[in-house]
Formats: C-alpha cells, structure tokens, sequence
C-alpha cells in the first residue's frame, strides 16, 4: 500500500535559476551543536526515548506476557499505546502548549509518562494494564512533536537541517542507552524494577527543565541589574 500511494507523490521541480544550496560546513556544525536550547531539548529526548523503548518497544510485552496476558492480547495492547500517541500530536499545538506554554506542558508530559510507567508493573497482567497504556501513549505523544519542534526554533532557516540531524543522533543515545541500562537493573533486581528506571527518567527530566529554567530567570534577573 506504501508503494501504491508513493506513486501519487509530486516533485517540484526547481527552477534553471534558483540558488544551490550551501553545503555544510564543519564549523556551521560545531556552532549548531554549541546551540544552548538544541542541546538541552537533545538531552530531553534522550530521556523520552529512553522511556519509551524501555516500555512498549522493550520490556512491557514481555512483561505482560509473563504476568498472565496471552499472546493474541499484544495487538490490543498496541493498539491502546499508539493510537493515544498519534492523537496527543493534535492536542499539543492546538490546546496543551498554549494552555500551558512550553516548558511547562514538558513538565506535564514527562510527569504523566513517569507515572504511568511506574503503573506497569501494579497493572501486571489485568485489564488494567490497558488504561495504563493508554495514558503512556498518550503522555508520551504529548512529548515528542514539542521536543522536535523546540529543537530546531532557536537555528537560523540555512541551519535547520543541520540541527536537525544533530538533534536526531543524540537523541538516538535513549533508543539503545535506556533499554540497555534497564535490562541490567532488570538481571541485578528484577523486571518490575526496570519500569522504575524507566519512570526515574521522566523525573529526571523534570528536575533539569526546573534547574534551567532557574538558571534562565537568574540570568534574566542579572541582565536587568546591570
């Protein structure tokens, strides 16, 4: 069906006298990586995708199967994370970030990803893992369209691209590091404990956007002194 649809796409083409663009260059790279808001949102998702390849692409499957649900359940459990996760996309610009602003609906995102992954292993095998899941894919699509478009607001327009390749390869340390770190918490303790891991880091987040945003306001402050 891909294939079928990619057919129909449409290519514009680009005008004899349109301007090439620049290649990059290395110290364009090195300006956009020592870009402050780049790298602070980077780390958040480092951690974002820490918990969610740690739960629903990691260990939350296996988990459910060995506290009592059955194989044919796993779609449903899918289901109940990824389609929460695709409508929390509309919910973030229309309604959540100018409700709350920006930093503050990542508060709110990473607090209810960090809480209802520590729910997973209360839930264990019982219906109620399926809410459980709901609210994480639904905390967790709050998260990254936010991370994604604040990665790239801070760059100029020539510089977007290179912003965003850096932004994806850090972020891409959470996809191996947290599931990696949770399976040896998961071979020192046990399974539940991995959850709490995972959860840890939604806290951890919260407590560097306070940090930085204390440190922002501070720095403000002294500006308006002198």
């Amino acid at each position: 069906m891909g294939a079928v649809l990619s057919v129909s796409i449409k290519e514009s083409n680009q005008s004899k006298g349109s301007v090439r663009p620049q290649t990059v260059q290395l110290k364009d790279l090195f300006s956009v990586m020592k870009e402050p808001l780049l790298l602070k949102v980077s780390v958040l998702s480092v951690l974002a995708h820490g918990i969610m390849f740690t739960t629903i692409f990691g260990f939350t499957p296996a988990y459910v199967l060995k506290a009592g649900l059955d194989e044919r359940d796993l779609g449903f459990l899918m289901i109940c994370f990824m389609i929460p996760h695709a409508i929390a996309t509309v919910f973030i610009g229309k309604t959540v970030v100018p409700l709350f602003g920006k930093w503050r609906s990542l508060v709110i995102a990473f607090f209810g990803s960090a809480v209802f992954t520590f729910l997973i292993p209360v839930a264990g095998g019982s219906w109620l893992v399926y809410p459980v899941q709901i609210g994480s894919g639904f905390f967790l699509g709050l998260l990254f369209p936010l991370l994604l478009g604040m990665s790239i607001e801070s760059v100029d327009e020539s510089q977007k691209a290179t912003a965003m390749g850096t932004y994806q390869a850090i972020y891409a340390i959470g996809m191996f590091g947290g599931p990696y770190l949770a399976g040896i918490v998961n071979e020192l303790i046990a399974l539940p404990f991995a959850f709490y891991f995972a959860g840890t880091l939604g806290l951890v987040a919260i407590g560097l956007i306070v940090v930085w945003k204390q440190k922002e306001e501070e720095t403000k402050g002294d500006k308006m002194i002198v």
